[in-house]
């Protein structure tokens, strides 16, 4: 999930991500995803699929 929250900031650029739990635990967990540094190669390609299978 901290791997998801974490890239979600990056495709594309996001400024906010909603995130709802009733669990403080994952909450902290999600909070603590901020602060990894994302994997820019791996969303640059992902994004790239993407825009390609979106035009074809």
């Amino acid at each position: 999930m901290q791997a998801a929250l974490r890239t979600a900031f990056h495709l594309p650029s996001a400024a906010a991500v909603a995130a709802g739990t009733d669990n403080l635990g994952h909450l902290a967990e999600l909070v603590q995803a901020l602060g990894a540094d994302g994997d820019t190669t791996a969303v640059n390609q992902y994004l790239r699929a993407l825009h390609g299978h979106r035009q074809s």
